[in-house]
């Protein structure tokens, strides 16, 4: 009798919903940027910047993003841009909440190289972009329907000082960095949830220490992740089998876009084979599954 007890408390408990959190906690948000054309720069250098007698340069440039290097390693999955809420913040009582955040990593590569004429050597230069050493917080505004409620959306004016690097190719090719005037990004009625969802990339092994500069070695300590996912939603999906689902979340301005969703988990060497399997099985006209996993590699590659 006691272990039929027992067994449907166990079944009560499994079937409760999950509990609302009165306080977001602080930590860290993690996205992945595709290199799809939806995030770009535009940029104007005059003439002479890239060496004597170089052409000025104006254009849009689209970026994709470069996983960020971390110790220790590749536990953050493809993530290439962290935010880290400073503190903790409650939920008052018309379920709003406020905090501030700053920008530590942003981590991209041009999905193609730019031309500049006028050097010697190549013509083709390629751009990757970080976040300069200085960066100056934000704040962001969450909601919730009510104070069950185990997501909601949330509004934030994320701003970043970039540093963009401009790289020769070719052997012995010139390397040029500039420093941009703060960028402000508007984000309004982006989504997020207390937990992610089916194959989301959570660290809660105290913090990691990752590459804020974009040279590849980690330098700085970033907190875990939090019972605050961004770009995750309780709404269903298609494409989607149970919520929470993840969903895009774009920061905008005038001269800049920045696309980006949840990121994927670092691939252990039986799910990155079983990626690829399905990969060839696709190929081969028989039905294959999306890869919930991050094999990690270079996400683009120069024409060195």
């Amino acid at each position: 009798m006691k272990k039929m007890l027992f067994m449907g408390l166990a079944l009560l408990l499994a079937a409760l919903p999950a509990l609302a959190d009165n306080t977001i906690t602080h930590g860290s948000d993690l996205f992945q940027t595709a290199g799809d054309g939806t995030t770009y720069a535009e940029v104007s250098v005059p003439a002479g910047y890239f060496c004597t007698g170089s052409s000025a340069y104006s254009g849009t440039i689209t970026m994709g993003g470069v996983p960020v290097a971390t110790s220790p390693a590749n536990v953050l999955g493809n993530t290439d841009t962290i935010i880290e809420r400073l503190s903790d913040t409650t939920f008052n009582a018309s379920n709003v909440a406020t905090v501030n955040a700053i920008v530590r990593v942003a981590n991209f590569k041009s999905t193609s190289p730019i031309t500049v004429t006028g050097c010697s050597g190549s013509s083709l230069w390629d751009v990757t972009s970080s976040a300069a050493p200085t960066q100056s917080s934000f704040a962001m505004t969450i909601y919730r329907s009510g104070s069950t409620a185990t997501g909601g959306t949330f509004d934030s004016t994320v701003t970043i000082n970039p540093r963009l690097t401009f790289t020769q190719q070719g052997t012995g090719g010139l390397t040029r960095t500039l420093d941009q005037s703060t960028i402000t990004f508007s984000t309004s009625g982006a989504s997020w949830t207390h937990q992610t969802g089916s194959g989301g990339l959570t660290y809660t092994s105290g913090s990691v220490q990752v590459d804020t500069d974009g040279n590849g070695v980690p330098d700085t300590n970033v907190p875990a992740t939090s019972n605050f996912a961004a770009g995750w939603t309780n709404v269903p999906q298609s494409g989607c089998a149970a919520t929470p689902c993840p969903v895009p979340v774009p920061h905008s301005t005038i001269t800049a876009r920045h696309q980006t969703k949840p990121p994927l988990p670092p691939c252990t060497t039986t799910t990155t084979t079983q990626a690829t399997t399905q990969s060839a099985a696709k190929r081969h006209g028989k039905l294959a599954t999306i890869a919930r996993c991050y094999a990690i590699s270079n996400t683009f590659t120069s024409g060195n």
